[in-house]
């Protein structure tokens, strides 16, 4: 059964269209790409932003063409760590909608997921902590209530709170809040999803949260100058 279906019906349908995969995690029914390996490991006070020179969020030019094909703007983490790299990358026209996976050499992953429309509000988890992605309003506010009617955006993590949820997937969780934007929604995704849709990454883990909270406040847009600077804070309005 798939995990919190509301939450999974978005990507299951998407179409797979580029793959770039690290050594030791490659899919067997895609095409893969190695992309370079710098060998470095997620440091435990937060990402560390890409060595000079790096294409933002660790994507490849055509990577970076076909995500803008999607005529939609293309929220991506500015600060992906240089161990990390796309092993997964689907996308569907038709939503649209699109979702990034990364992977390291120690087995961690993580993805940035955006859909045009259908989103759920995502079950409580026992842990939550609060973020603030200088890229998108409170969500009130983007929703159109009035600041102070509702929570800002957080990061959600460990086991599901209500006791049926926990019965049913008692894997633990890492997900953030769906961040409202004018195309549509964004959100960050951790192991147990991705392991949902992607048989061979089953067993990878999840970053700690505090990194996610760094990965999640790095969020930019992505534009076709894939070396360029990321997008300044409050530009999604």
């Amino acid at each position: 059964m798939a995990r919190a279906t509301g939450l999974r019906s978005l990507t299951l349908g998407l179409v797979l269209v580029a793959v770039a995969a690290c050594d030791g995690q490659r899919s067997t029914d895609t095409t893969s790409v190695p992309l370079a390996d710098h060998g470095a490991q997620i440091s435990p006070e937060g990402p560390p932003p890409p060595p000079a020179g790096a294409f933002l969020a660790q994507m490849s030019p055509e990577q970076t063409s076909q995500l803008n094909g999607l005529g939609v703007d293309v929220v991506v983490p500015g600060e992906v760590p240089p161990s990390f790299s796309i092993v997964e990358m689907r996308l569907d026209q038709s939503g649209p909608a699109y979702l990034v996976v990364y992977q390291n050499e120690a087995n961690q992953c993580f993805a940035v997921e955006f859909a045009a429309t259908g989103i759920d509000a995502p079950p409580a988890t026992e842990g939550r902590l609060p973020i603030q992605p200088p890229l998108f309003s409170e969500p009130d506010s983007a929703l159109g209530g009035t600041p102070g009617d509702a929570p800002g955006y957080g990061l959600n993590y460990g086991p599901f709170a209500a006791a049926d949820m926990r019965a049913q997937f008692p894997e633990p969780n890492l997900f953030t809040d769906w961040l409202i934007g004018p195309s549509g929604a964004y959100r960050l995704i951790g192991a147990a999803y991705i392991g949902d849709l992607f048989e061979p990454l089953r067993g990878c883990e999840d970053i700690a949260p505090q990194d996610a909270v760094a990965l999640a406040e790095s969020l930019t847009v992505l534009t076709t100058d894939s070396m360029g600077e990321p997008v300044a804070p409050g530009q999604l309005p």
